[in-house]
């Protein structure tokens, strides 16, 4: 019988806290503790510290996905899926018959399929737009250097996307499961505290004078564990609000797209100028 104490307390207790909750509800509770100011104000601040985590990630996890620019409606045959852009372009030197060979190579060969984001198909559907209308032609030459830039593109943006998921997606998330919830669970257990100190005074307050001394002790042991709720949580949520890891994530963030925008600017720049020349070359002899 005596094994089976413990957990009729543990019952008791949580019955006391249902009904204690359910009073406050009800508003038909007398008298509620009150938590410091300090901490409501460390509540509301790590309430908003979880949203931004929660809203940031829900946007930024499309970054582990390399695929989300990807055109949907997009149906590349596994044959275009198994060259790069750098091979395709190669084709354009070779002979009938060298070209041949290497077609049945490649059938030969397991290649892993190339990346679907949107620069790799730009580049890929340039290449074969080159390769259509051959290296005599004006447009066919400005493809194929299209294609070049595109194909690079694509792998800065492959680099981003990794440095953001390493340096963002990752470190926030852990925050997000490991020291919010730390936090947020300490306070759960403040409430729980406060449910039972409450529920514990309502049950005491008409006592009997031969159990004065026993509620007074009983009173002062869910105070103690109250108040001890309260400092675990306090210093959990300040440890939450004063590290400065989410700001170091947010950092790398942008240090990762600056990367990516500034790499894509200069490879931009430089084959922007050459296209420009070719076209304006060719409608002079248009005109």
């Amino acid at each position: 019988m005596d094994r089976f104490l413990p957990k009729l307390k543990d019952i008791n207790k949580s019955i006391g806290q249902v009904r204690q909750y359910a009073s406050e509800k009800f508003g038909t509770a007398e008298d509620v503790t009150d938590l410091p100011q300090e901490y409501k104000e460390l509540e509301r601040r790590v309430d908003a510290l979880y949203t931004v985590h929660t809203n940031l990630l829900r946007v930024t996890r499309i970054y582990t996905n390399s695929s989300y620019d990807y055109p949907g409606q997009l149906q590349e045959s596994v044959a275009e899926l198994s060259r790069n852009v750098s091979d395709q372009l190669k084709i354009l030197t070779l002979s009938a018959s060298e070209r041949a060979e290497l077609e049945t190579r490649e059938a030969e060969t397991s290649v892993p399929p190339q990346h679907k984001t949107l620069p790799h198909a730009l580049a890929r559907a340039a290449a074969q737009g080159a390769e259509l209308l051959g290296t005599e032609d004006p447009l066919g030459v400005a493809l194929i250097k299209y294609a070049t830039v595109q194909e690079r593109l694509g792998e800065h943006r492959i680099k981003m996307d990794n440095e953001i998921t390493q340096k963002f997606v990752q470190p926030f998330n852990t925050t997000l499961n490991t020291n919010i919830q730390f936090a947020m669970k300490a306070r759960r257990n403040v409430q729980s505290a406060r449910l039972s100190l409450d529920a514990i005074k309502a049950r005491n307050k008409n006592t009997r004078p031969e159990r004065t001394e026993a509620a007074k002790l009983e009173v002062e042991q869910a105070e103690d564990k109250f108040v001890a709720a309260v400092e675990e949580a306090t210093t959990l949520m300040k440890t939450v609000l004063d590290t400065p890891e989410p700001l170091r994530n947010l950092s790398d963030l942008v240090s990762a797209q600056l990367a990516f925008y500034k790499e894509a600017y200069e490879t931009l720049a430089e084959v922007a100028p050459e296209i420009d020349e070719m076209q304006v070359a060719q409608e002079a002899l248009y005109r």
